[in-house]
């Protein structure tokens, strides 16, 4: 009789304990958890929407003056004799390519969080724009036919060194110039915004990180 008083009394005291050990894993299975992902997603969002504002980030300008010769042979008739003469036209032109990186087509999925390091894969660098400086292109040696349009022939030079411009800009080296300022210049921004190392690359799928 005894031990089943002692049993009836110690019941309910080893029920809340139950009751209450359950509540507690409950609550830090609920609380706990999720916490380390939302902290992540909240630093992914945090990124991203800083390197959208920044849109089309401008890493590299590479100046040029090049020498631009075009030349259109004059008609003839039945090569007997020319109908006209040859038209030519000497550019000494100077102009400016940029190099960027377009932010604006980044997503959520191109950030990864792995412990204290953010995983940041960027769009491929890009040429924004390249122009003349039309102040300081001058047009020389012009010479044009007698069924030429001079000022359509001015306009033809003008665009050949123009591409010209975008050619040099290219085999310059323009684009890998333009990442290695990305980890100068982006690198250290985003670091300071998560508060973590940031790994910059161009193909998320060849990069591993290993959480700390």
């Amino acid at each position: 009789m005894r031990t089943l008083k002692i049993i009836f009394w110690l019941f309910p005291w080893v029920f809340l304990a139950l009751c209450g050990y359950l509540v507690w894993n409950n609550w830090s299975a609920i609380n706990f958890m999720p916490q380390a992902q939302t902290s992540e997603t909240i630093i992914q969002t945090l990124v991203l929407e800083r390197m959208e504002e920044l849109g089309k980030l401008e890493l590299t300008k590479y100046h040029f003056q090049e020498i631009t010769e075009i030349q259109k042979v004059g008609r003839d008739f039945y090569s007997l004799f020319k109908l006209e003469g040859d038209s030519k036209a000497v550019l000494i032109s100077n102009g400016e390519a940029v190099g960027c990186l377009d932010l604006t087509k980044m997503e959520v999925k191109d950030l990864q969080v792995a412990g204290d390091t953010l995983l940041v894969q960027l769009p491929a660098p890009e040429i924004c724009y390249f122009k003349l400086d039309l102040e300081k292109t001058r047009v020389y040696a012009l010479e044009t036919g007698l069924f030429t349009s001079e000022k359509s022939f001015i306009e033809r030079a003008y665009k050949s060194a123009e591409n010209q411009i975008l050619e040099s800009a290219l085999n310059s080296g323009i684009l890998d110039q333009t990442k290695e300022n990305a980890e100068l210049v982006l690198k250290p921004l985003l670091e300071q915004l998560s508060q973590k190392k940031v790994i910059l690359v161009y193909d998320i799928t060849k990069v591993k990180i290993t959480p700390q």
